[in-house]
């Protein structure tokens, strides 16, 4: 048996108690996608703050204003009502919202997909692999960045009727909210490749097991955020696209944090070299996009429904509209940013928690997985059971954080309870997605996933809108979306018994085929170098032994 070398990380991933670990490695993406989600929440509220003042007073919005409400005369304004202009603000950046949350479905896809293939290879100790995996996957996000932002583009320009946002306005177009939109997403789309690549390296790095770095990375990235994002806003007085630009900032932070850790921190497999980066393996971008195509559909899906949402809530019948704006609509808008935070946690929680049964599963550490994914689910449904409470509780004040007219906010907190009421069941959707992604059958994960995000919640939307129409009552169009997650979960939990029972005699841990020996922090380094020139030695003497053959 061959003495094989483990760092602190693999004895935690292969060792330690179930819940230490879910803890270890679970806490980081769980904060880190919390404070992505914030990254929305952040902007718009620093917007309505900060860009709000002046955009009012801005000479096109102004006169825009005075063209849709027809005034003449002395009825002209030279400044904007700061209410009417924050409302304006607020669906604006939920309209962009769209395009961001599309640019980042890409960016998830690239950056878990090379994530899960590099833990398999993690799991498997094959130290070359993973360097290759981590510079094909670099390049490829790099490219792939540039691909995705110039398709945004198309659908976005104004000069190109920007088809993405003017369609979810329906018969209610609006010049202000089109230009508002159009300035937040300049600077997502020019700082793309700086997107993908930030999520690239919290992947990579939490696939590594760099808990520790990784929390540095999204804390000091955040304060960049509201910095930069009030300096560009306040200083500079670029209004939204200031707002944005405070993530770009936070991006760029994340980047080089990235770089520091992997090529100046001691004892990274991420440390690749310009072979790895330069030479793309076909091979190797498929398992990419193939190991991330669920994520990509489960984010996708999200864009696609809040399109659809967006678009049909403006014609439901028997709504306020104030300049152009529907009340349904901004009802939306000001609850979408909330429903991020609680999606956020959850997503957190499964990829901590896929990067450990990645890793068993290539390890062969069958019961391991069990005892990881059955306390992951306790914790999974724990916490959407809470939000739905704390939206019962706190419904009101959440809606009027994002410029809801306090006037409606009596009668419209119940819709929004109805549109959640059956949150609790989407802990199956996750529960799925962490065991099939993590043993590596991406098709099921896809499926799974795709449930709630597309398959089901789709024709609810259509069901709903039809019914509203029918009756004159939109809030069928609400009662109908709270059935998502109930019907997706019948479908979900007969998938998961089925499994279980057919696996649960085979749910044993393999034993290890090395003998596993410590290693400290000083001798990490040496070690890996030697088990690289090793390496290197083996493949010089396969290349040079049959030409000495011949001779």
């Amino acid at each position: 048996m061959t003495s094989v070398i483990l760092t602190a990380r693999e004895k935690k991933l292969r060792y330690a108690k179930p819940w230490l670990t879910i803890a270890y490695f679970c806490i980081p993406t769980v904060l880190l996608m919390i404070i992505q989600g914030f990254y929305n929440i952040i902007d718009k509220t620093l917007a309505l703050q900060f860009a709000a003042p002046d955009a009012m007073k801005d000479p096109f919005y102004v006169d825009a204003y005075n063209a849709l409400n027809h005034f003449t005369g002395s009825q002209i304004v030279t400044e904007i009502p700061l209410k009417e202009m924050q409302s304006y603000i607020n669906i604006a950046t939920q309209y962009a919202s769209q395009t961001y949350n599309l640019q980042w479905a890409f960016s998830v896809m690239m950056g878990m997909g090379t994530a899960m293939n590099f833990s398999l290879a993690y799991g498997r100790r094959n130290i070359s692999k993973m360097k290759e995996l981590s510079g094909n996957g670099f390049t490829s996000t790099i490219l792939f960045s540039c691909i995705t932002a110039f398709g945004v583009f198309c659908i976005v320009y104004p000069g190109w009727n920007a088809v993405f946002i003017t369609s979810q306005m329906g018969s209610h177009y609006n010049v202000i909210t089109e230009h508002l939109c159009w300035t937040y997403t300049i600077p997502l789309l020019a700082a793309a490749p700086l997107m993908f690549l930030s999520y690239f390296f919290m992947s990579m790095l939490r696939s590594e097991g760099k808990m520790l770095w990784v929390v540095i990375m999204i804390l000091s990235s955040l304060l960049v955020n509201c910095g930069a994002g009030i300096f560009f806003m306040c200083v500079c007085h670029l209004q939204l696209s200031g707002a944005m630009l405070g993530t770009v900032f936070a991006w760029l932070v994340q980047i080089i944090w990235g770089l520091i850790i992997v090529f100046g921190v001691k004892g990274s497999y991420l440390k690749f070299g310009w072979k790895d980066i330069l030479f793309l393996k076909w091979q190797n971008i498929v398992a990419f996009m193939k190991a991330g195509l669920p994520n990509f559909i489960n984010n996708a899906a999200l864009v696609i429904t809040s399109f659809a949402l967006t678009t049909l809530v403006v014609q439901l019948p028997n709504q306020s509209y104030n300049n152009g704006i529907s009340i349904l609509q901004e009802l939306y808008s000001s609850i979408t940013p909330w429903m991020t935070i609680v999606l956020s946690a959850g997503i957190g929680l499964t990829q901590g928690a896929r990067s450990i049964i990645a890793y068993n599963y290539g390890a062969k550490k069958y019961n391991r997985i069990w005892q990881v994914l059955k306390r992951v689910s306790i914790l999974i449904i724990i916490w959407f059971t809470l939000m739905l409470v704390v939206f019962i509780c706190f419904g009101g004040l959440m809606m009027q954080a994002f410029a809801f007219p306090k006037e409606y906010v009596p009668q419209y907190r119940w819709w929004i309870i109805i549109n959640f009421m059956t949150y609790p069941c989407c802990a199956f959707t996750y529960i799925a997605l962490t065991l099939f992604q993590g043993i590596n059958k991406s098709m099921l994960g896809t499926f799974t996933s795709s449930l709630r995000t597309f398959l089901v919640i789709l024709p609810l939307i259509g069901i709903g809108y039809g019914v509203s129409m029918a009756t004159g009552n939109p809030i069928y169009f609400f009662v109908f979306i709270g059935l998502n997650d109930l019907i997706s979960s019948c479908i979900i939990v007969p998938i998961l018994v089925h499994y279980w029972f057919k696996y649960r005699q085979k749910l044993v841990d393999l034993p290890d085929d090395f003998r596993s020996t410590s290693i400290n922090k000083e001798t990490f380094k040496d070690s890996l170098e030697h088990l690289s020139k090793m390496e290197v030695k083996a493949a010089k003497e396969t290349t040079t032994a049959p030409s000495k053959k011949q001779s």
